[in-house]
């Protein structure tokens, strides 16, 4: 893997990390209204998203490292 993908996969993983964190944060909240419901599932649903990315990344570096 590049430099310049390596560099891609961590900035993904890291912001995956940062919306499954503040996800659980604001479900932690005792009185979550819709919008904050709302919320936490844009924020649960780009960690999907990143976490696919990064799945794509690994598996082109694998295809081309074989």
């Amino acid at each position: 893997m590049g430099p310049i993908e390596t560099l891609y996969r961590d900035f993904c993983e890291r912001i995956a990390r940062d919306c499954e964190a503040e996800a659980d944060r604001y479900e932690e909240h005792p009185q979550l209204e819709d919008r904050d419901r709302q919320f936490v599932s844009v924020l649960r649903e780009r960690a999907k998203r990143l976490r696919q990315e990064i799945s794509r990344i690994d598996s082109d570096y694998a295809g081309r490292a074989s």
